[in-house]
């Protein structure tokens, strides 16, 4: 297999509850004999750095070990030069790894990096937040509402059990409890804003989202296109009875569920502050103003015979 020129590996330690650095000794030593630099990032915000500086270096892949706030993080530092940015490579190493299960990325971290060095580049799309915070791009999905605390608890210092996508399930029923639905105004596209009472919408780049939740079935990285899937005004009983269904994709079917294809929205409060969040990172409250980049990054792609992120 030919080495990958001026590859950069970009691990972060905290990702996973640590889960990426106990597999950074096997990937470095691997990343290295590809002859590739490796660097761990060591504070929020240093892997977007990290990267912004490999693109202005002329590297030619950059490659992200961590989870969707890791890969969110890199994005966001390629997308910040004035050349063709680096082939983006993702080594699956979170709680959910819901971006990586989009790719079709192996989950075995050596599989996945010998992806990132020498798979095929491809376009993904990737959604752009502008809100309170300035301006942010996210690569799998956004969410306000619901969904939005629960990022925000995740986000933080968690308890035992938090950890995993067991925590991620029990965090959310735990949220359930305390939540109160939401009042917004919604604009699609430009067009006529609607109101809504709604216990959450996400804006969804792929399919899954939350470990593995199927969040906006049928959505692809590369269709020029962000789904959103608004769940309106339900109840604790009717929300809780819905959950097992958004492994499947079954919530899609429920008449307080509408999806919509767009390009543009843009959504605000009509009441209480409503919290945002973008690939599981807390991103203020509303009003925001989502927007799709279409073909912004390359990403290393696997070939078919992969075993991949279930």
């Amino acid at each position: 297999m030919p080495t990958t020129p001026r590859a950069l590996v970009l691990v972060n330690p905290a990702a996973g509850n640590g889960r990426a650095q106990r597999a950074a000794d096997r990937l470095a030593a691997a990343a290295r004999g590809a002859g590739a630099t490796v660097v761990v990032s060591e504070a929020p915000g240093h892997a977007s750095e990290l990267a912004a500086g490999a693109a202005a270096s002329g590297f030619g892949r950059v490659i992200a070990v961590g989870g969707e706030g890791t890969v969110q993080e890199v994005a966001n530092g390629l997308l910040r030069t004035d050349r063709d940015a680096p082939t983006l490579g993702i080594v699956p190493a979170g709680n959910g790894n819901d971006l990586a299960r989009a790719l079709g990325l192996p989950g075995d971290p050596l599989a996945a990096l010998a992806v990132a060095l020498h798979g095929t580049p491809r376009p993904m799309d990737v959604g752009v937040a502008s809100g309170g915070l300035g301006e942010r791009a996210f690569v799998d999905a956004a969410g306000i509402g619901f969904d939005a605390g629960i990022a925000a608890r995740m986000a933080g210092p968690r308890a035992w059990w938090q950890r995993g996508r067991p925590g991620y399930l029990l965090t959310t029923l735990d949220e359930l409890r305390r939540y109160r639905n939401a009042r917004i105004r919604v604009r699609l596209d430009g067009g006529s804003p609607a109101e809504h009472t709604i216990l959450f919408a996400a804006i969804a780049n792929g399919a899954w989202y939350g470990g593995g939740m199927q969040i906006a079935p049928g959505a692809t990285l590369e269709d020029g296109h962000l789904d959103m899937c608004l769940v309106g005004d339900l109840s604790r009983m009717a929300a809780l009875g819905q959950l097992p269904g958004l492994y499947r994709g079954a919530h899609v079917r429920h008449p307080a569920v509408t999806t919509t294809r767009v390009r543009t929205v843009e959504l605000d409060s009509l009441d209480d502050q409503v919290s945002v969040h973008l690939d599981g990172e807390p991103f203020g409250s509303l009003p925001v103003r989502i927007a799709v980049r279409p073909a912004a990054l390359q990403v290393a792609m696997p070939g078919p015979s992969a075993t991949v992120v279930r």
